[in-house]
């Protein structure tokens, strides 16, 4: 695994994966690498250090590409600011940072509402200090998430932060966008990787999206997707829950069962080894 860590918890990370995902993408030869629900970037980061391909990195959550992107171009003005930042929170209560990203406080008052590169370094502030770490906006679009119990929160690392900056791909290929726009630059035998929002697991079961409602309609689209990309040659995998839903879609790929280790939820019993599927594509599985 690489030795460069993600620099943000985000939930549905891979990092427990990476072992099962090897298997596969260790085993081929390619030179473009695509990303379209980037989140946290372990996966990435693993490929990043085992193979020497162009990257394409995207997700549809505008401030945490922005936060890629600032770290990429500015990491030593990123790490300065957040500095500034990680001072002022030992005066400041979590919930003034989180009133000036949201350009509202707790009464619904307006505030100056950070911005630029101070905006994604407050991101990260507030990553590593809210409950848990997780990004959960509410109908409107503001963060909601409450502060965390932490001792000695690890607000800065500097050295991951710029290891992080020199693995990201160049700023013109991290890309705000939704899933479906990546297929315009993929090409037979790149190598593509799809970790979207997971279907729940039962119709009963729900989840807040960090970003809009992934549902139904959205797991269709990116079956057909990525069914496509798979008659076109190009290599793909996705990962998703073990709902009966994404088994009885992707059936004719053969879905295997994997176990992952899922540290952020708002309740600890649902932590732990959680049953997942891991799809691969036929032409990487006639490449093996």
């Amino acid at each position: 695994m690489s030795k460069v860590k993600p620099i943000l918890k985000w939930v549905g990370g891979k990092r427990q994966s990476i072992s099962t995902l090897q298997n596969y993408y260790n085993k081929l030869n390619f030179k473009e690498y695509h990303e379209p629900f980037f989140g946290g970037g372990s996966v990435f980061l693993d490929i990043n250090s085992r193979h020497q391909c162009i990257s394409h990195i995207s997700d549809f959550n505008n401030d945490l590409i922005n936060l890629y992107k600032d770290i990429k171009s500015e990491p030593d003005l990123f790490i300065e600011i957040l500095e500034e930042l990680k001072e002022q929170y030992l005066e400041k209560d979590y919930y003034y940072f989180r009133s000036r990203f949201n350009g509202l406080d707790r009464e619904k008052n307006e505030v100056e509402k950070y911005t630029g590169i101070t905006r994604s370094c407050c991101l990260m502030l507030l990553n590593k200090t809210c409950f848990n770490g997780l990004y959960r906006v509410n109908g409107k679009g503001l963060f909601n998430v409450p502060k965390g119990d932490y001792k000695n929160p690890k607000i800065l690392d500097r050295d991951n932060i710029l290891d992080f900056s020199k693995s990201l791909p160049d700023v013109e290929n991290i890309h705000f966008e939704d899933f479906r726009e990546c297929e315009k630059r993929i090409k037979k035998g790149d190598l593509v990787y799809f970790d979207p929002p997971y279907h729940p697991l039962s119709e009963t079961s729900s989840f807040t999206q960090y970003t809009s409602i992934f549902g139904k309609n959205e797991q269709i689209e990116l079956y057909q997707l990525f069914k496509r990309l798979d008659e076109k040659g190009v290599l793909v995998l996705l990962s998703n829950s073990s709902s009966d839903f994404i088994l009885d879609m992707y059936k004719e790929f053969n879905p295997e069962f994997i176990l992952s280790g899922r540290s952020i939820n708002s309740k600890g019993s649902k932590r732990g080894k959680v049953k997942e599927v891991l799809v691969v594509g036929k032409t990487i599985k006639r490449q093996l």
